[in-house]
């Protein structure tokens, strides 16, 4: 009980099922990110799939190893690292493309440095779009998420479709510096 006479309720911890719904959610969102970065390695789309599809099997067999609090992109970009470079040896001289193990890595590098810097844009986007009147949110997600044309949602809305263009227009723009706002003042910390 507490002074004021209620009980404080715990607060449970996920169970199994919820982390591993949160870490398919994670692996969902990074399958592009991932795919990106596999094509700095390897040539052939069928190689890229292959050691995509290796690296969702490490990555699901290894997450109860995934500490949420860092980024998922560069843990997963690291297990995607070292089975490109298995999957490389497994080639031998048979591979289209021999990279030292030094330039993978610095590749690697290059690529966790730009997926992070992604995730934390697309992380300070939700931010600033949580921050929206809920109108303005319908909007952008009628547009955005369920492809809606400008048209139909001009007539959804009762509003011209040149109003809600230049709406859509201002919505964008206010996001955008919003998120360059925050990444700034993340920058000064």
């Amino acid at each position: 009980m507490t002074e004021a006479g209620t009980e404080l309720q715990p607060q449970l911890a996920p169970t199994s099922s919820e982390r591993d719904e949160e870490f398919v959610a994670l692996m969902a969102r990074h399958q592009l990110p991932l795919t990106a970065f596999l094509r700095t390695f390897l040539r052939s789309p069928a190689d890229v799939d292959d050691v995509l599809q290796e690296t969702n099997l490490v990555l699901w067999r290894k997450r109860c190893e995934y500490d949420p609090d860092r980024p998922f992109a560069s843990w997963a970009c690291r297990i995607a690292q070292l089975q490109t470079m298995a999957f490389l040896k497994s080639k031998g001289r048979k591979s289209l493309i021999s990279l030292s193990e030094n330039v993978i890595e610095d590749l690697a590098k290059r690529a966790t440095l730009q997926l992070s810097q992604l995730d934390q844009r697309a992380e300070e986007l939700r931010n600033c779009v949580a921050k929206l009147p809920s109108a303005q949110q319908s909007i952008l997600q009628s547009r955005y998420q369920h492809n809606v044309s400008v048209n139909e949602l001009a007539k959804r809305l009762g509003r011209q479709p040149q109003a809600v263009a230049m709406t859509l227009y201002r919505l964008r723009k206010s996001l955008k510096d919003c998120v360059e706002r925050a990444l700034s003042a993340e920058a000064l910390q």
